[in-house]
């Protein structure tokens, strides 16, 4: 694999950590006179993160023979609809990946599920920057970037374009820097009979696709007010941004630039392949797809860049929280402590990742700073701008449901009701 130099692997190991202001087992058979440790997450195989947490279970394992180590791997989508009452039962485990915001890890920790990280933070020195443990803090109201420490992230993820340079190239397009450019792009693709856009409107990106063009006209006031609750509150029903995004999807859909019935289509089942086979010009993604496309795309070179606009969508990654019914609190935080060593934090760049606290020469793969250089333009403008479904609990499905809904029907003014009445009544009042 050829070596890039270290000024690219500088912005990956220090833009990075300054950005942030079905079931399957892995365990060996279950022995009578072993004590069981579960964890979970849901990180896929395919991802640079399920990759390296793989391996650094392993040597987990092997380090603690006297432990019958049992892995399970979830969904995002069971663990947000159903975390808190799987915390809340006999059957939580000692430690799981979770998602950050407020609807979720803020939730739970008001709710008295999840264990205070802050000794073991000590006792390991892990000395988390502000502008990345404020994504695992939650005050006593369960709102995120104070109090204390529940969760700890070890990766950085955001959502930008993948494109086909193949296709760009024989059909003389540039990469877009204006929303005008992105949509003569793709009126481009269209008339040349290729889907420009590939995308998913069963799944999650039409939750992050509407928040992505919201936040394109947006600033970091709006996303202060929107997501941290501070300075004048949003009327999600009438706002601006998000009515303006949700009315230009439909455009885009009516004008056939997203696939057809793309209400019905799937993300990582449809969407993803269509454009890692060809198929489209571009799909708005997020980094943790980064992997899969290096190992997939395989006919046609691809790159990636900043979908126009003020904001782009991202964050600290997921977080790995310890339930308050854990039975096995210590080793957990010693998993966690392996996943943020150096050790881990290199692999996981060399897998493709975006990690956190990795040494710039120890990277040796082009994925990584690939992925690292539209982070580092987001970064270099103070552009990030969380994710969507966090604010308020219950948040997401509402988004969910009512985006592939409004994909079908291409009824804004109802999308703009249902959403906005959500998010209105489940934020805090002052």
């Amino acid at each position: 694999m050829k070596l890039v130099n270290k000024k690219g692997v500088r912005v990956l190991a220090v833009v990075v950590a300054a950005a942030f202001v079905t079931t399957s087992t892995l365990a060996s058979a279950p022995a009578a006179s072993k004590k069981t440790f579960n964890i979970w997450w849901y990180s896929k195989d395919n991802t640079p993160t399920g990759q390296t947490w793989a391996v650094a279970l392993k040597e987990f394992k092997k380090a603690h023979p006297e432990l019958n180590v049992k892995f399970q791997l979830k969904t995002f989508e069971v663990m947000n609809n159903t975390g808190a009452q799987i915390l809340n039962s006999n059957a939580a485990p000692d430690i799981t990946e979770y998602n950050k915001g407020n609807g979720t890890a803020g939730l739970a920790s008001k709710a008295g599920l999840l264990t205070d990280l802050t000794p073991y933070s000590k006792k390991y020195n892990w000395n988390l920057p502000s502008s990345v443990s404020l994504y695992g803090q939650y005050d006593t109201k369960g709102l995120m970037g104070t109090g204390k420490l529940y969760g700890v992230p070890s990766y950085g993820e955001y959502v930008s374009v993948f494109y086909n340079k193949d296709i760009f190239a024989k059909n003389n397009v540039k990469v877009p820097t204006t929303m005008a450019q992105l949509e003569a792009a793709m009126a481009t693709f269209k008339a040349a009979g290729v889907t420009p856009l590939s995308m998913g409107g069963a799944g999650y990106q039409t939750v992050h696709n509407v928040y992505a063009l919201a936040v394109s006209r947006a600033n970091q006031t709006w996303i202060n007010s929107f997501q941290l609750f501070k300075g004048k509150p949003i009327d999600a029903t009438t706002d601006a941004n998000i009515k303006w995004a949700a009315t230009k999807l439909v455009a885009w859909q009516k004008a056939g630039y997203l696939p057809e019935n793309v209400s019905g289509v799937k993300v990582d089942e449809e969407a993803t392949p269509a454009f890692q086979s060809g198929k489209a010009a571009m799909e708005i993604g997020g980094s943790w797809l980064d992997g899969d496309m290096q190992t997939k795309i395989t006919t046609f070179k691809y790159g990636k860049f900043v979908l126009p606009g003020t904001l782009s969508v991202g964050s600290a990654g997921n977080l790995f929280v310890i339930p308050t019914k854990s039975k096995n609190k210590d080793l957990a935080a010693e998993f966690i402590n392996m996943v943020l060593s150096k050790k881990y934090q290199n692999y996981l760049g060399n897998a493709g990742g975006l990690p956190l606290f990795a040494d710039e020469e120890a990277i040796a793969n082009p994925a990584a700073i690939l992925t690292a250089a539209p982070f580092g333009q987001i970064v270099k403008k103070n552009a990030l701008a969380m994710y969507p479904d966090w604010p308020v609990p219950g948040y997401y499905d509402i988004l969910l449901s009512n985006g592939t809904a409004l994909l079908a029907s291409g009824d804004v003014d109802a999308y703009m009701k249902a959403t906005g009445s959500f998010y209105n009544t489940g934020r805090p009042k002052a």
